[in-house]
């Protein structure tokens, strides 16, 4: 891992080079020497490392190369701090003059060279010892982690949004429960699953509740995690969400209830309906018996799965239960699970073709073997091997053996699967090692949005940037691949991509573990235990734990901070002025996350203080996310955030004004929340994202030099549709997904103007949208992904849309037609369609229209061919709908 820091400090300064020429004037070849310096010691680490555990030398080698690298990057970016910091923001030729001349004075001023050659006797000295101690030639007596003797928390696997593709096993365990579940008793019974993490809990639990002959018996079903800490008025809340679609309305009330409140109104929607309820992860006793209070006894025959790892949890649940322990697999059911990772193409472990070769499969089978059973470490190593050539499997069976010797993987406790998934880790190419440890960062059964996390990549500099992809596009496929190393699970699809990800309970366990050894991260849950030490600690973040207590802290030990995330703040308030502190002390850093943190805004304070006031002292900042709802316009000195790559602002629904100064910030590259157009976007070439801004006259701009690397454009109309027009937005030509709203008036949008687009793909239009053009696909013949809201249309669009050459999702919102008609040919690439209330009575599909559906969700009163019958609905997919939009 130490090789991932160091090269991401080596490329960094080699991106300072070429882009700040002018800047470092003066002590370029300083610069240089360093960045030089650093990729040599890069050719010694990798070996280093995987032998560290085996001599203190080669530890303390690589520990002292660590700390040069983040020295290294201390030095040259509180050089710019404080040249920046002492030189006022000016425009004209003659200030570029002035800039510069104080730049190149400073840099003698500030000592920078001094330092830089301080810092490289410092590496010539760690260079010596190499030498000296003969670390370049040791042999180590052995591969792996032998010295891991720290046990790892057994943290809970949670997968109930998983695809089942991979579960096996479990047969005799489903059918004695299933008959549990079924048996015809009026009472309320309560069936516990109890076993280690990681043994296959909640993936047992999911086969039960996706079960049809369960889905057919119980009228209402739901499902929520709790996992270690959790809020019991947050776990009445998503108790009720998961057993009903909410509302918006619904949802501000259910925010707005106290605890008793809460506990009413789910015994009442459960009261006269037999109910399925899984408690996935339950850690103590007070949670069940805060829920059970409200999960009444109907005499309906209703049903609670609760799984834990916690005995006690299991012997306290009442007379009514049934516990079940849940066994390791058989030695036969963990080949099979290992096969299907390995050949997830093959039908089955009956067919040849599904096998290893036959010189390799005994030794595949005995690492099986060494898992013991255990579900999680059979994904992994099938994860891990089948990224490998069967050539290389002999030399791993070897490190595999070493990390889980017989002698002592009797307990299967979690520290020999921790080994396992360090084995896996260790396989991980270097720049994808930061983007796995960084996953450490989020709570327990956090859903991270996908896009945000590639953005958050992005700015903490983890990405290489592949030749003719953008860095997001890079970064997405990282996403894919530690997706496909089974070190990331997907737990939402939207429209055909990854829309919220998870990391398991394990795996983030261990990750937090490794970024300790190496300063790469820290969690503050509040508790003074996990207080940040006066170490050198790049990323922190706040768990449960608002801004207020984490501003009193002695933040003399986090001036190293590079990137600060609070969580699970909701309805924690703060000062200001605790985060014009942040701005003020934590000069450093890159990346700023205070989301769902209210701040409080006195009456005399609002119109002159902002919780944006003084952030312009945050000159490296790139991530910046916010929600103050009481910001109703961004203060100029934004546009002095020249490293600034995305802003963005939630929960804020009255539109922004922002200032002409945005264009000065022109490595801005996603600017998301809700603003009220116009603004200049001259410079802001690098945006990619632009969601949303409000118009209420026209939308205008110069769309040959502004804004053309625009990908994701969402606007919000509200004034007369008569006066918008898609001219400008036309020609953008690298527009791949647009979102038009518009309110309160019917519009029949003209579609000509996008046939400039060549590259869009993905198309939402909602409102009031009347009558299509029936030319559509030839404005659109690349179009992939459609969603419409035709709640005005009162003639059918399928004769428009059934000719999109390409489109493959369709998705159908509050149309009023009596019927939709798809003609023989019709919808050629279509894939999935979603018909979300739809008052529509029938669907008809003539023989030969959409061929390739395989994915369809429809109101169950209409009427639809015999052949569509069995096409399931879409698992792990988020269907589009109006709350989806930001504003």
């Amino acid at each position: 891992m130490v090789d991932a820091i160091v090269s991401s400090v080596a490329q960094r300064l080699g991106n300072l080079l070429t882009e700040q020429v002018n800047f470092l004037r003066g002590v370029r070849d300083e610069v240089n020497s360093l960045k030089n310096k650093l990729e040599y010691m890069l050719c010694f680490l990798k070996d280093a490392e995987e032998k560290q555990d085996q001599d203190s030398r080669i530890r303390k080698w690589v520990s002292d190369i660590r700390d040069a690298a983040y020295e290294a990057e201390d030095i040259i970016d509180k050089f710019i701090l404080k040249v920046e910091g002492g030189i006022p923001e000016r425009t004209g030729f003659k200030a570029c003059l002035r800039k510069y001349f104080c730049i190149y004075k400073q840099a003698s001023g500030y000592g920078i060279g001094k330092e830089i050659q301080e810092w490289k006797n410092r590496l010539d000295e760690i260079d010596r010892n190499h030498e000296i101690f003969k670390i370049r030639n040791i042999e180590a007596a052995g591969e792996g982690s032998s010295g891991m003797n720290e046990r790892f928390k057994q943290l809970r696997r949670t997968t109930p949004y998983e695809d089942d593709q991979h579960v096996v096993g479990f047969t005799e365990d489903v059918e004695l429960l299933m008959s549990k579940l079924l048996e015809q008793t009026p009472h309320q019974r309560v069936i516990l699953i109890v076993g280690m993490g990681g043994s296959g809990k909640t993936t047992l639990a999911r086969k039960l509740y996706n079960s049809s002959s369960v889905g057919d018996k119980f009228k209402r079903r739901g499902w929520v995690s709790v996992s270690k800490d959790y809020n019991i008025q947050d776990l009445l809340r998503r108790t009720i969400k998961s057993f009903k679609t909410s509302t918006k309305d619904e949802l501000e009330k259910l925010e707005k209830m106290e605890k008793e409140d809460l506990e009413r109104h789910l015994h009442v929607l459960l009261k006269e309906s037999r109910y399925l309820v899984v408690i996935d992860d339950v850690w103590d006793t007070d949670a069940w018996a805060s829920l059970r209070r409200s999960l009444l006894d109907n005499k309906k025959g209703s049903r609670v799965i609760i799984t834990t790892r916690i005995k006690l949890v299991a012997e306290s649940s009442g007379e009514r239960k049934f516990v079940h322990e849940l066994p390791f697999l058989q030695e036969k059911e963990s080949w099979e699970l290992f096969c299907k990772k390995m050949f997830p193409d093959n039908d089955g472990v009956n067919d040849k073709s599904s096998h290893c070769p036959p010189s390799l499969e005994e030794l595949a089978r005995d690492m099986v073997r060494k898992c013991q059973g255990l579900p999680l470490a059979i994904v992994v190593l099938g994860g891990l091997l089948s990224r490998k050539h069967p050539d290389k499997w002999p030399k791993l069976q070897g490190r595999f053996w070493r990390h889980v010797s017989g002698d002592d993987f009797e307990s299967h406790d979690s520290t020999h699967v921790t080994q396992i998934l360090a084995l896996s880790f260790n396989d991980l190419p270097h720049h994808l090692k930061s983007c796995f440890l960084y996953l450490g960062l989020f709570p327990e059964d956090f859903e991270i949005d996908a896009d945000r996390l590639i953005r958050l990549w992005v700015a903490e500099g983890f990405i290489q940037q592949a030749e003719g992809q953008t860095l997001e596009e890079t970064a997405a496929d990282y996403l894919n691949e530690l997706i496909d190393r089974n070190l990331i699970q997907v737990a939402q699809r939207n429209w055909m991509r990854i829309g919220k990800c998870r990391v398991h309970d394990l795996l983030r366990d261990f990750a937090i573990g490794k970024s300790k050894e190496l300063n790469f991260l820290h969690i503050y849950d509040g508790n003074v235990h996990s207080a940040p030490s006066p170490c050198k600690h790049r990323r922190l973040a706040s768990h449960s734990c608002g801004l207020k207590r984490f501003a009193s802290l002695d933040q003399s030990s986090n001036l190293h901070l590079r990137t600060l995330l609070f969580f699970n703040s909701k309805n924690q308030s703060a000062e200001i002025g605790e985060l014009q502190f942040l701005y003020k002390k934590l000069r450093l850093l890159r990346v700023l996350n205070v989301e769902e943190i209210i701040f409080n805004h006195s009456q005399e304070e609002t119109e002159h203080v902002s919780s944006l006031d003084a952030i312009e002292k945050l000159i490296h900042l790139r991530y910046f996310r916010i929600s103050d709802r009481k910001i109703n316009k961004i203060p100029p000195s934004i546009g002095n955030l020249q490293a600034l790559q995305t802003l963005e602002f939630t929960t804020s629904y009255i539109p922004i004004m922002l200032p002409d100064e945005i264009c000065n910030a022109k490595q801005l590259r996603h600017l998301i929340g809700c603003f009220e157009w116009p603004f200049r976007v001259e410079n802001l070439t690098n945006l990619q994202t632009l969601n949303c801004i409000v118009v209420d006259d026209r939308m205008e701009f110069n769309p040959s030099w502004d804004l053309i690397n625009l990908h994701e454009l969402c606007v919000a109309f509200d004034g007369e549709s008569k006066g918008f027009t898609l001219d400008s937005i036309g020609r953008l030509r690298n527009l791949r997904t647009l979102f038009l709203e518009i309110a309160d008036t019917v519009w029949n949008p003209t579609l000509q103007p996008l046939s400039h687009c060549q590259h869009l793909i993905q198309l939402k239009l909602h409102g009031e949208i009347g009558k299509l053009p029936t030319e559509m696909h030839e404005f659109l013949p690349n179009l992939k992904y459609l969603s419409l809201s035709g709640e005005k249309m009162e003639e059918d669009p399928m004769p428009s849309l059934e000719k999109l050459p390409k489109l493959t999702i369709l998705d159908l919102l509050f149309c009023r037609v009596n019927k939709f008609a798809c003609t023989a040919g019709g919808f050629p690439q279509l894939e999935i369609l979603f018909l979300v209330q739809c008052h529509v009575k029938e669907l008809q599909v003539d023989e030969g229209g959409m061929p390739l559906l395989r994915g369809l969700v429809i109101p169950n009163n209409v009427s639809i061919p015999e052949r569509l019958r069995s096409i399931p609905v879409p698992k792990n997919w988020d269907v589009a709908s109006v709350d989806d939009w930001p504003y």
